[in-house]
């Protein structure tokens, strides 16, 4: 669908890549992945014409739809949240329009002919505007926005109201639901809630496009990706597979290149060693210019790139506190009219790495700001154990550094007494060496600021660390770190981060937050989804069975199951013939759809209109074939309630 051909770009003296050749299809799920300041957005961007490369050219076909989430916060005004979401369906637009403009033409034309001409074209839009999904388009508009979070009640909000993550989740639905041929997403994640994520994971899978993103969510690529495009040093390399086939495949390839350079390098010591042995003899020279030409010919291996530098840090290990690290008692909570907390008791021991999950405006942030102290409760008290250390790393951690500051200045205003060759020792962990630690604040990127953030909280030993969202701007490899930090990390953790991966190897408690309530769960992240799921089971299935009776007889249990017996056969003789006419249905209702698309191609073809015998002979088909398929459809679904009810009874 898209391809690439020799694509460079360059800013400045800097060159970002060079020479870049790919295609990819609506079968392709890529992640394009890369350190920080790679290229990756920029490719994005000339994939989708923002901006133009430097060389080379992007050649797709005309009938090809990009659509493209960027980082941007995005400007959107003048709409309701739901209104916004609609005008990204500028196709259904375009038709919808047409189908008015044309309909006020037929009221008012007096010539007969014009009249069937315009009606001609009005069915044919018509059935184009049906095909395209556009009577469905309000329905499907609101479920991806109830995916997204966003609640019934707020579809007729004012995007003004929104905050810039709100807005992103609206710029996002709003692209899914225009359906382009190519999404091209800047990390979609980043706004998201946990159950956010998932159900967005879940709608791509099934997504028919294809589908090219930059994400740091590591979890969220091994679910979608089936190739890696990774970007460095100016290259492009290609990988089968998702994130964790790609390290394999890397950390493979590697090896094989540097024992393939190593044995070259050996070889050619070896063969150089010989030359400048014999050549000066006589009875070998002819040998030694055997070898010379040899080493000429030979095609000389690059050697293995010089590793990536990442990340290094450990949390400072603090001393041993109380059991209990904080307790909060009979804690209520609320924001106006909105109570998010009531009569809430909590205990966080020593030791437990506690993740907070739920759905958005669940009141996650609210628990660990109240644990963390930074906001006051209406009731209740909040209890710190003995010699308990706090470290708080807020959602909005990089809004609170300052812009005039030095580096050295800002993690020295964490710790004035410590001295500055511990806290440049800090910073170089987090790669700020040399004079990069002289740098303004205001000159880092979003990364740059959360690797700074997060070697605040290095400066001193804490027992309780709090962590909201810390690895927003960090990439693959610097949350990897931050994972295996909290792994080692023997004080108490409690996090709210929707990346699953971290939470899967850091975190041993699950609390979920939802409605005001609280539930623990004891265990890692796999148990607690697998808890779900069994109550997610047990819920579809209705109330368990109430405790079984007395012990009866011996006869009274053989009536009994010679009752439940009858009752079955009974049952079943009543299913049967219910049965039969729900599969008789079920394939008229599917031979008739098979018709009905015949119908709407054929419709598709400008020649049809030409006979207008012809047309209206497929327009008749085409609406006795609708007519018949939603008669039959409802039949079908009042006769599987009736099955359905048979079956409850049985049960």
């Amino acid at each position: 669908m898209i391809s690439l051909f020799n694509v460079s770009k360059s800013f400045g003296q800097r060159a970002l890549f060079s020479e870049l050749t790919f295609q990819f299809s609506a079968k392709d799920r890529i992640a394009l992945i890369g350190p920080n300041g790679a290229g990756k957005t920029t490719l994005l961007d000339i994939i989708s014409g923002e901006i133009t490369p430097d060389t080379g050219e992007v050649v797709s076909a005309k009938s090809v739809r990009i659509g493209y989430l960027t980082q941007e916060i995005i400007n959107l005004r003048g709409k309701t949240i739901l209104e916004e979401v609609l005008s990204g369906s500028k196709a259904l637009d375009k038709i919808e329009t047409e189908m008015k403009a044309i309909n006020t033409q037929i009221e008012t034309a007096t010539d007969q002919d014009q009249k069937s001409a315009l009606g001609l074209r009005y069915a044919a839009l018509q059935g184009e505007f049906e095909h395209m999904g556009g009577y469905e388009l309000s329905s499907r508009a609101e479920k991806i926005l109830g995916g997204l979070g966003f609640q019934q009640a707020d579809l007729r909000r004012n995007t003004e109201q929104l905050s810039g993550g709100w807005l992103m989740r609206v710029a996002l639905a709003k692209l899914l639901l225009s359906q382009p041929d190519i999404i091209l997403l800047d990390e979609p994640t980043n706004h998201l809630d946990l159950a956010s994520l998932i159900w967005l994971e879940g709608f791509l899978k099934e997504y028919p496009g294809g589908i090219l993103m930059i994400s740091h969510d590591r979890a969220f690529i091994n679910a979608l990706a089936n190739r890696i495009f990774e970007i460095d040093r100016g290259k492009l390399i290609f990988y089968t597979g998702n994130y964790d086939r790609y390290e394999v495949t890397k950390a493979e390839t590697a090896i094989v290149e540097k024992a393939t350079f190593e044995n070259q390098q050996k070889k050619i010591e070896q063969t150089q060693q010989f030359i400048d042995r014999f050549r000066a003899k006589a009875t070998k020279a002819r040998q030694a210019q055997s070898r010379v030409k040899q080493l000429e010919k030979m095609e000389i291996t690059a050697p293995p790139p010089p590793k990536n530098k990442h990340v290094r840090f450990v949390f400072p290990q603090p001393e041993r506190c109380s059991r209990e690290v904080i307790t909060l008692q009979n804690v209520s909570k609320s924001y106006g009219e909105k109570k998010i907390f009531q009569s809430l008791d909590l205990v966080l021991e020593r030791g437990e790495k506690v993740a907070l999950v739920g759905p958005n405006g669940a009141g996650k942030s609210t628990l660990i700001k109240m644990l963390a102290g930074t906001i006051s409760l209406d009731t209740g008290k909040r209890t710190i154990g003995n010699q308990v250390e706090t470290a708080y790393f807020s959602q909005h951690q990089l809004e609170t550094l300052t812009p005039e500051n030095s580096l050295l200045q800002e993690i020295e205003s964490a710790s004035p007494q410590s001295p500055q060759t511990f806290l440049r020792g800090i910073l170089g962990a987090f790669l700020f060496q040399g004079d990069d630690v002289f740098k303004k604040v205001s000159v880092l990127s979003g990364g740059e600021k959360s690797r700074l953030a997060l070697a605040k909280l290095l400066v001193r030993p804490a027992n309780l660390i709090m962590l909201d969202e810390p690895t927003n701007h960090l990439d693959i490899p610097s949350r990897e770190v931050l994972s295996r930090a909290l792994q080692d990390y023997t004080g108490t953790l409690c996090m709210i981060t929707h990346d699953r991966h971290l939470i899967r190897e850091a975190a041993n408690t699950i609390i979920e937050i939802d409605n005001g309530k609280v539930t623990r769960y004891t265990g890692n992240y796999d148990h607690y989804c697998y808890k779900k799921e069994q109550s997610i089971d047990q819920t579809a299935r209705g109330r368990e069975a109430s405790a079984p009776s007395q012990k009866t007889d011996a006869n009274d249990s053989k009536a009994k199951r010679r009752q439940e017996a009858e009752s079955r056969n009974e049952s079943y003789r009543a299913r049967k013939p219910l049965k039969g006419k729900i599969d008789k249905i079920e394939k008229a209702i599917e031979t008739k759809t098979k018709s009905y698309q015949d119908c709407l191609q054929l419709l598709s073809d400008p020649e049809v209109y030409q006979d207008k015998d012809r047309f209206h002979e497929i327009m008749t088909r085409h609406n006795q074939l609708k007519k018949e398929i939603d008669e039959e459809t409802a039949l079908w679904e009042t006769l599987s309630l009736e099955y359905e009810a048979l079956l409850s009874d049985q049960n």
